[in-house]
């Protein structure tokens, strides 16, 4: 690893060469200079580098304190002595406001000067080191980026007008680019920053790749190589690109042969040294591919596991009676028991700590606010969480850019926001945390917002659009005018943004893993970007259920089944009417566009009508987008299935997202409900997600919030709040076990303790061994907090129920009744699940009421 630098500096060079004498040389390599502007130059390039900078006084171009202004503002605050023959309290003044740590008086002796390295040091090279352990992490996480660029220059000269080719190029030098410069570098930025032109000239069309191309794309990036392999070895973290980047300047007009320059030899040198781990018996790599092939792999133990228990099952049915039958049922549960282990071990393989993609943002915040002059708070929310690979790369380029373009064009200077009576200091705060099945990142700050008329204007402009498309536009469509590519309102290019490339780059990355992106913005108050990363999930293994149409067998995705209904003409419960021609099912005070699934899929030739003079089985479908009932012949049961990727030959296709194979190994095609929606029509324009969004303005909205409503064992009409909602759940009774008095159930590889809740608010009714005792099978509402996860045990389950009413607290009762709210026409009784959740040990559940009672008026 390369030493740390002390900077000497004095115009003396009789005095300069004493220096070297002074220090250890086996801790720091000392340089001298006797011109203070060449060592202003050197700092500036090696500052990440530099522990210390000692320098004369007086001087005829700049004396020391002038030097010192110049290293806080260009530099930063690397500890500094000044060595002078005289000394004036006037002196000592000016040397705190400097920051100026020691000043060491003529004549001085070499231990003198090591007392004041030593009292100062430690702190900068602590920071140091962090500083160079940041830039490793980014090189080690980053090198997987070069080596697939290269692997696109090889394309490119296969195939030169591969444009998806160009796109990823040029999509991975911004990345590196950007994330380079957050940790700190200076060279690295710089030099693909020239890098990025070319290819950019290339992505436009201004250039045609041709073989003298190709040959300068190879050589720059052994370049960036070569640096790469410098950090990673220890070595120098800056680099002379002057004459480097000269390269990316040739005339490429001539589409001669070139042949590509063979590698320097120190690039070589460095690349056939293998660089190692920090502990290379403790620690491997292993490529993400090498985990999805693994998990496949568990996913078809699953598959083998469910078609073996079929077939136990019709086996058993035949041989009743047979204790064999229950010995192999334990052992494909403990089969099923570790492959599900075993895909949780993989996923969490997979997972790294968002501290180490939040970290770096400090360094953008520092590096962009002072640059720009402004003094801005910076808070970090949820670093601990642990995130997928493809989430971390995706935030990674995502944050630099948000980041940047927020504090550049969103926070206001010091002066101004002081003018507006808002604090001289801006805020901004970068949030992370899991709701459900996603990643929601939160980048928030008080500045100025984001003005839609400007971005009108500006569209405009750039004829992106007309005046008659942009005065149909709803405020979020406007807003989202500023992820357009090549759209930006920055009046010249710099390094911190400009070129209109970022945030389009942001948006395509999120959408590139299903994922969304909104903003919330309110002219002077602030802007909010919210970010919605689905969690990938460990293997595709999810609930689904089954249908049939035509004869043939279906899956759909059991989180986007809202409701199953059975239509009946002759009853009151829904009707179906129809407006131009389009049969709509009028349920809960809405009304559902309806789907056949045969019509399609055009299974059927002979008619593509469906009869609503009988009954009809109807599955109500629910997304981000959608909502519409698809017509089946016959629901089946609900089936763990693992689904496997659709052919190349058939990846286009809109109506189907994967296969499965069910039942005795029979293949079922998967739906892809997004895609039967935008086929059919009936895909709905939702620009955001209202429910994420928060209101910086402060003005009062209409909040409308979900319950799960359900009925009791003596009681109806009850309900929780729907965001404490994990799952709805069937358990075999039998299946309940105890700790003393708590029951508990398996619940994927864990106990789930089960609450009654009629027990628990001390309403009249059973107790839970009599429902054990007279029921197979129980309904269970899966509720969550933190990393806990509780049942309620109910008698039924009814809708999920949506209402902007208010809570009545005054009409509780009792513990755990949180009061009543309006929900579609009925008042429902709110439970309090914290209040569950806090005491469910704290009662015997299996006592007799009136048992329960009297003990209650006792504690009384």
């Amino acid at each position: 690893m390369s030493k740390y630098k002390i900077i000497c500096i004095d115009d003396e060079k009789a005095v300069l060469e004493i220096y070297p004498s002074f220090f250890d040389h086996s801790s720091y390599e000392i340089k001298t200079f006797d011109k203070p502007e060449e060592a202003l130059k050197y700092m500036e390039a090696n500052a990440n580098t530099i522990a210390f900078i000692l320098s004369d006084f007086s001087m005829p171009v700049m004396n020391g304190f002038e030097l010192r202004e110049k290293v806080l503002n260009s530099v930063g605050n690397i500890p500094f002595a000044l060595v002078t023959g005289f000394y004036s309290k006037e002196m000592a003044v000016k040397g705190m406001e400097l920051k100026i740590a020691a000043f060491v008086e003529k004549p001085f002796n070499a231990d003198q000067i090591q007392k004041v390295i030593d009292a100062n040091v430690t702190t900068r090279i602590d920071q140091l080191e962090e500083e160079r352990e940041m830039i490793c992490s980014f090189v080690e996480e980053s090198f997987p980026m070069i080596e697939e660029i290269e692997e696109l220059i090889l394309v490119l000269e296969e195939s030169p007008e591969d444009i998806n080719a160009l796109n990823s190029y040029f999509r991975l030098l911004h990345t590196i680019k950007g994330t380079s410069s957050c940790v700190g570098l200076k060279s690295v930025p710089a030099y693909t920053h020239k890098y990025e032109d070319l290819v950019g000239k290339l992505k436009s069309g201004e250039l045609k790749v041709n073989q003298k191309v190709i040959d300068v794309l190879l050589k720059g990036l052994d370049e960036l190589k070569f640096m790469y392999s410098s950090i990673q070895g220890g070595n120098e973290l800056e680099f002379e690109i002057k004459s480097k980047v000269g390269i990316f300047d040739e005339d490429f007009s001539s589409s001669e042969d070139v042949v590509v320059t063979q590698k320097q030899e120190k690039l070589d040198d460095i690349l056939a040294t293998p660089v190692s781990s920090k502990n290379e018996e403790e620690k491997i790599n292993v490529g993400v591919s090498v985990l999805d092939d693994f998990m496949e792999l568990s996913g078809e133990l699953t598959v083998l596991r469910n078609m073996i228990l079929k077939s136990a099952m019709k086996l058993e049915a035949k041989y009743q009676g047979d204790r064999d039958f229950d010995t192999l049922s334990d052992s494909l549960e403990e089969m099923h028991k570790v492959s599900s282990l075993l895909q949780n071990e993989i996923s969490e393989m997979r997972k790294i700590s968002l501290d180490s993609v939040f970290k770096p943002m400090k360094r953008v915040v520092r590096d962009a606010s002072k640059a720009l002059g402004k003094d801005i708070e910076f808070k970090t929310v949820g670093d601990t969480l642990r995130v997928d690979t493809i989430i971390s790369k995706v935030l990674n380029g995502a944050l630099v850019h948000l980041i940047r373009n927020g504090i550049d064009h969103g926070i206001e200077l010091p002066s101004v926001r002081e003018s507006i009576g808002k604090p001289a200091q801006g805020h901004m705060t970068l949030k992370a945390y899991e709701d459900a099945d996603n990643i929601i990142v939160e980048i928030v700050d008080d500045g100025n917002g984001i003005d839609p008329e400007k971005l009108k204007v500006k569209a405009l402009e750039k004829e992106l659009y007309t005046k008659e498309q942009i005065d149909k536009m709803s405020e979020a469509r406007i807003l989202s005018i500023i992820f357009e590519s090549g759209f930006s309102t920055a009046a010249q290019v710099t390094d911190l943004s400009g070129r209109g490339v970022g945030m389009d780059m942001v948006r395509s990355s999120v959408e590139e893993i299903g994922g969304k992106i909104h903003i919330d913005s309110k002219p002077g108050k602030g802007t909010k970007f919210i970010m919605v990363l689905p969690i990938p999930r460990s293997v595709l293994i999810i609930k689904a259920l089954m249908v049939e149409a035509f004869g043939l067998n279906y899956c759909i995705s059991l989180d986007e089944v809202a409701e199953v209904f059975s239509y009946d003409p002759h009853s009151d419960e829904g009707r179906i009417v129809f407006v131009e021609d389009v049969a709509l099912l009028k349920s809960h005070n809405e009304l559902i566009p309806l789907i056949s699934l045969e019509n399609v899929l055009k299974l059927n030739t002979v008619s593509e009508t469906t009869d609503f003079n009988k009954e009809i089985s109807i599955v109500i479908v629910k997304g981000e987008g959608f909502k519409y009932g698809i017509i089946v012949d016959q629901i089946h049961d609900i089936e763990e299935i693992v689904v496997k990727k659709m052919s190349p030959l058939l990846k286009n296709t809109k109506t189907f997202s994967g296969s499965t194979l069910v039942g005795d190994g029979d293949m079922a095609l998967i739906l892809d409900l997004v895609g039967i929606a935008q086929l059919e029509h009936v895909t709905v324009d939702i620009e955001t997600d209202d429910s994420l969004l928060r209101n910086n303005s402060g003005e009062e909205q209409v909040v409308y919030r979900e319950y799960m409503q359900f009925d009791l064992f003596s009681r109806k009409k009850f309900c929780v709040d729907l965001s404490c909602v994990s799952r709805l759940e069937e358990f075999q009774t039998a299946n309940v076990q105890f700790t003393g008095d708590i029951p508990l159930i398996r619940y994927r590889e864990d106990f789930l303790p089960l609450i009654h809740v009629e027990r628990m608010l001390n309403l009249s009714g059973t107790n839970l061994q009599e429902i054990l005792d007279a029921e197979e099978v129980i309904n269970v509402i899966v509720i969550h907090r933190n990393n806990q996860q509780f049942g309620l045990v109910v008698k039924s389950i009814k809708d999920i129920g949506l209402t902007s009413e208010q809570i009545y607290e005054e009409l509780s009762d009792r513990e755990g009744i949180v009061g009543s709210v309006y929900i579609e026409e009925k008042t429902m009784t709110l439970v309090d699940v914290e209040f569950l959740m806090d005491n469910y040990t704290k009662l015997d559940q299996y006592q007799e009421v009136s048992e329960f009672e009297n003990e209650l008026a006792d504690a009384a």
